[in-house]
């Protein structure tokens, strides 16, 4: 197969695995998700190998059977494939939205407290500047 017919937008991805727009792009921003595989002008790409990794990642990490897995991705391709094009983007996997909920509460809390410790910090240190005193 033609290699960028193996590649997926970031709104075909979202689609692919079950996942809103949003969450994918919500993941990507705190360094978790599926890899992207290239970033080009029109945006990032994502192989659907490895977006088949991640999925399979979450239900290993959630201890689903591979049977099961594979039932439920079918399940899951076949209502969306019924859908006609346009209602297709606002539709997701709700097992796929909790599985990759945990992952994003795990690694942005992390990222979260960071900004919160840096943002008090500076605000210590200008509440202590005579500049700020005479404003």
């Amino acid at each position: 197969m033609f290699p960028l017919k193996r590649m997926l937008s970031v709104r075909e991805a979202a689609e692919y695995v079950g996942i809103t727009l949003l969450r994918l792009r919500s993941l990507r921003l705190v360094n978790a998700g599926p890899h992207a595989a290239m970033r080009n002008k029109s945006g990032v790409m994502f192989r659907i190998e490895d977006l088949d990794e991640y999925v399979d990642t979450l239900y290993r990490r959630a201890n689903i059977s591979h049977t099961e897995q594979a039932r439920h991705r079918n399940e899951w391709r076949g209502r969306l494939a019924a859908l006609p094009e346009e209602a297709r983007g606002g539709i997701s996997d709700p097992f796929m939205q909790i599985l990759t909920r945990d992952e994003l509460l795990e690694k942005g809390a992390n990222r979260g407290f960071r900004v919160l410790f840096l943002g008090g910090l500076c605000l210590i240190f200008l509440s202590h500047t005579p500049l700020i005193w005479r404003l």
